[in-house]
């Protein structure tokens, strides 16, 4: 179980010295998983990007370059974090559907591994990009291999009909377009088929499409590097990641032998289970026939339960009084979606204790917002028995800051 890594006292000691809410993160846990992804795939020797969308604190992400992670990012603001985080420009590729000119420029610029594009008109602008720099511009295509991952239909990203990626056939005209190009050169093949997914089934497939494709490529003269298989291992909330072996022997039955350089974008996974969000009782009450505990964290804090329906263990810390109730916690903004968890078992709380929120490491932080204008959580990192404070909390200054 994740409690081990978070101790009361610890987390005590951080309330009380940083405030609430705060997230929460265990180094030991995230060192763990990036090791145990080095474990799995040790055969393959892959480069693991870490996608930095699931969490782009600073500190996180320079535990990753120090585990020997590249990064992978999805806008130039993370591509700014990954270099200043100690990432590597060799070891980063940069996804995402819509990448503005100035991004384009500014990737070439530092040198990274390779933009991965999905779309001819983004290859098409990244050549124009290349060209005004005068340089020759290292590319990957995401393909949509059309695997359906049987996740949530939020998540899901590698069926025909999502906005990501190209289909097959339009992959090979715009690799052939590329072949002719002075200012572009095709370095690989990608495909992501969407998060949370447990079985290595559809990664299986998705990737024996792949290398059919590649090998294809390769008659007519186009010779890729690198395979890239995306990301989106399962991890559930409470717990760390599943067990990664059937993923890498599929992978691994694909690609050993090929001459390939397998890419993983793995950041949920490692992310998840690395932090919690630690909250403290406000109030009590009941509405018609359920208990509510009133905290000061909210939906713009964290999201997930509102957007995902997704449910994150709940414990409260410190010895444990009476019976158990079945709660709905809330917080403060005004929206009836304004939740965290609902229906969870607990002793009664008191006003001012702690709770905390298992699984709260990954699209926690980097999707919360200042809605309602509450300031952001801060951030603290947990190192062995010490803390600090990774990124202090938000001020009614910062709230208005940008504004003119």
């Amino acid at each position: 179980m994740l409690a081990r890594y978070f101790k009361p006292s610890v987390l005590q000691e951080i309330a009380a010295k940083a405030g609430t809410p705060v997230y929460v993160y265990s180094a030991a846990v995230f060192i763990k998983q990036t090791a145990a992804y080095k474990k799995a795939f040790r055969a393959l020797d892959p480069l693991f990007c870490y996608a930095m969308k699931a969490n782009s604190n600073g500190a996180l992400c320079a535990l990753a370059a120090g585990q020997g992670f590249g990064a992978d990012v999805v806008s130039g603001g993370e591509l700014y974090r990954a270099l200043r985080a100690g990432f590597e420009p060799g070891k980063i590729i940069f996804s995402g559907v819509g990448k503005t000119p100035d991004e384009l420029e500014y990737a070439l610029r530092t040198g990274l591994l390779f933009v991965n594009a999905e779309s001819f008109e983004e290859v098409q602008a990244l050549e124009r990009a290349a060209a005004k720099l005068k340089k020759t511009a290292p590319f990957s295509l995401r393909i949509n291999p059309d695997v359906d991952p049987h996740t949530h239909r939020f998540i899901a990203t590698g069926k025909l009909g999502s906005k990501f990626g190209v289909s097959f056939e339009e992959a090979e005209k715009i690799y052939m377009y590329a072949a002719g190009s002075e200012h572009l050169k095709p370095v690989g093949a990608q495909f992501h088929i969407g998060s949370q997914v447990h079985s290595a089934g559809p990664y299986a497939m998705a990737a024996g499409r792949l290398a059919a494709f590649i090998l294809k490529l390769a008659s007519r003269g186009v010779n890729l590097v690198y395979a890239d298989v995306g990301g989106g291992w399962g991890v559930r909330e409470g717990s760390e990641m599943s067990d990664l072996a059937p993923l890498a022997r599929a992978i691994a039955g694909v690609f050993q032998g090929t001459g390939l350089k397998v890419v993983l974008e793995p950041g949920r996974s490692i992310a998840a289970p690395s932090g919690a969000l630690l909250t403290r009782v406000l109030y009590r009450k009941r509405g018609g026939s359920k208990n509510f505990i009133v905290v000061d964290a909210a939906m713009n804090d964290l999201v997930r339960p509102a957007l995902y329906g997704a449910k994150h263990p709940v414990a409260l810390l410190g010895a444990a009084r009476g019976p158990l109730k079945k709660y709905d916690i809330v917080g403060p903004v005004c929206e009836s979606g304004d939740f965290l968890a609902k229906g969870v078992p607990l002793p009664e709380p008191r006003n001012g204790d702690l709770l905390l929120i298992y699984s709260a490491g990954a699209y926690g932080f980097s999707m919360s917002s200042q809605y309602n204008s509450r300031p952001r959580a801060a951030e603290a990192l947990i190192t062995g028995a010490s803390w600090r404070l990774v990124r202090r909390r938000e001020t009614y200054k910062d709230l208005v800051a940008a504004e003119l």
